[in-house]
């Protein structure tokens, strides 16, 4: 596939720049459609006449910026507009069920499964003595195929061992819980951050390394206050934005 790209070499308007420029201006005019696949970063280079490192640093900044979509060996996509925001207040929802809510194209695949001893910030977090058993759960989120967040969640085993071995693949552990035990986090309080990606985040979310990420840790507490839930999500920093509204008391 040819894009009708042009650079201005006269222009004192770095090369890498004009290219992006150019790209957005495409997509802005509906030569580029979501979801397109770009030619290769050395047919664009050959096409343009300039270096591929140019095109690179072209394509890698409009990556970061989400406007478009790298796929590990398959190519350079352009971003599908998804819903980027969600509003914080009121009823307490699981990832699964707040995506679903906004009707959105979702999925998870559960990476590790196990039963671990409690150590730490997750011991402290479920008030366990350590070496208590937890179950461990990560679990990577999609949006529309793309991935958008790193899940990990520990829960008591004693308390809820069926989630060490029930299948929890595009499954709301929120509605697992529910429907097992009759138990849900009716309350939580998250801890947001922002930082860079590591290096097996950035593999995970197809990111660069240190790219934005936003980070939120969540305890939740069951009706009577216990805590039953201890969660730290990874965000695609580009895919996910949360909005706070807050009132002077």
């Amino acid at each position: 596939m040819e894009i009708n790209l042009a650079i201005d070499k006269q222009s004192k308007v770095p090369y890498y720049h004009q290219l992006k420029q150019a790209i957005i201006a495409a997509i802005e005019l509906g030569d580029l459609q979501p979801g397109d696949m770009l030619p290769s970063e050395f047919s664009l280079a050959e096409q343009l006449g300039i270096s591929r490192l140019v095109v690179h640093r072209a394509l890698r900044e409009l990556v970061s910026e989400g406007v478009l979509n790298r796929k590990r060996a398959i190519g350079t996509f352009v971003s599908i507009p998804e819903k980027r925001e969600f509003l914080v207040e009121g009823a307490l929802f699981s990832l699964s069920e707040e995506l679903a809510k906004n009707n959105l194209d979702f999925s998870n695949r559960i990476l590790t499964q196990e039963i671990i001893s409690a150590q730490g910030e997750a011991a402290q977090a479920l008030n366990l003595v350590d070496d208590a058993k937890v179950v461990h759960l990560v679990s990577l989120r999609y949006i529309q195929q793309l991935p958008f967040a790193i899940e990990e969640m520990f829960f008591p085993y004693e308390q809820f061992p069926k989630m060490a071995t029930l299948d929890l693949n595009n499954s709301s552990t929120y509605a697992v819980l529910e429907k097992y035990y009759s138990a849900y986090p009716s309350e939580a309080v998250d801890k947001i951050s922002a930082g860079g990606a590591t290096r097996l985040e950035a593999s995970l979310l197809e990111v660069y390394f240190n790219h934005p990420v936003l980070r939120v840790k969540r305890i939740g507490l069951d009706k009577s206050g216990n805590p039953i839930e201890f969660a730290m999500v990874t965000f695609h920093a580009n895919r996910y934005q949360l909005i706070s509204r807050v009132k002077r008391l």
